[in-house]
């Protein structure tokens, strides 16, 4: 970790067979990075509170569409019977995040939400990558890029 990338280091983000979703997943680890950084501020004593809820807002917008995408994809091109479990990990994760954002929202607790950006969410999401969505993405290039 740096204090550029101080969650997770593009370069250890899983590559996988389509563009797109690198690209996406490329995106998502910036806005993660970015809270992270805004975190690591605010244990220092300079909580910028407004612009911490802005980040973790955007984050959330980020995967709800990054999901939404996957999940078309997914059904657009026939994703075989993994669709129902990778669609059921997307709404499970969603879901926490949410649960995430409304405690943030409720109490604002930095150290609560800095466990889940640098430990929970960096485990999980390499996780995925590496399982769930490079299946999918070894199916999809057949039909994207």
């Amino acid at each position: 970790m740096t204090d550029k990338h101080p969650v997770l280091p593009p370069e250890e983000i899983p590559a996988i067979a389509v563009g797109s979703m690198n690209d996406t997943h490329h995106e998502e680890v910036a806005l993660v990075n970015a809270l992270g950084a805004l975190l690591l501020q605010a244990v220092d004593g300079n909580a910028d509170i407004p612009a911490i809820t802005a980040a973790l807002d955007e984050w959330i917008a980020h995967t709800e569409a990054h999901f939404s995408r996957e999940n078309n994809m997914m059904q657009e091109y026939g994703f075989p019977p993994p669709y129902a479990v990778h669609a059921q990990e997307h709404s499970s994760a969603l879901e926490g995040l949410k649960e995430i954002q409304r405690q943030w929202n409720d109490d604002q607790n930095v150290e609560q939400l800095a466990g889940y950006v640098f430990n929970s969410w960096p485990q999980w999401f390499q996780m995925h990558v590496n399982s769930m969505d490079n299946v999918t993405a070894q199916f999809l290039s057949n039909f994207v890029d």
